[in-house]
């Protein structure tokens, strides 16, 4: 799912949700995703990321931004507040998605 109009990406990968940025790492260039490829990928300098985020190949040098996210009963919350870059919160990056399979307690 895509939010253009706050810039966020939502994908389903392997049981996690993710929340991306909507803007390439590099040059802030609107990302795309390529269903033939799997992947998504930068149409300006051609950055290839992983479903879930994680830098392939290209010009930029990280992952795709990650928003923090929670569930909230059956709902998905994207905190836009709260943005993870690759290298700088590393942590909070690779922590930043929702188990789908896992239950609330």
């Amino acid at each position: 799912m895509i939010d253009k109009d706050e810039s966020v990406i939502i994908a389903r990968v392997d049981n996690r949700a993710y929340a991306f940025s909507l803007a390439c790492p590099h040059q802030n260039t609107a990302i795309r995703w390529e269903a033939a490829n799997h992947r998504f990928q930068c149409p300006k300098h051609k950055s290839r990321y992983t479903p879930d985020g994680k830098f392939i190949e290209g010009r930029a040098t990280r992952g795709l931004d990650r928003f923090a996210m929670r569930r909230d009963g059956e709902q998905l919350q994207v905190n836009l507040d709260a943005l993870y870059r690759e290298d700088k919160n590393a942590v909070e990056w690779s922590t930043a998605f929702v188990d789908l399979v896992a239950r609330e307690k």
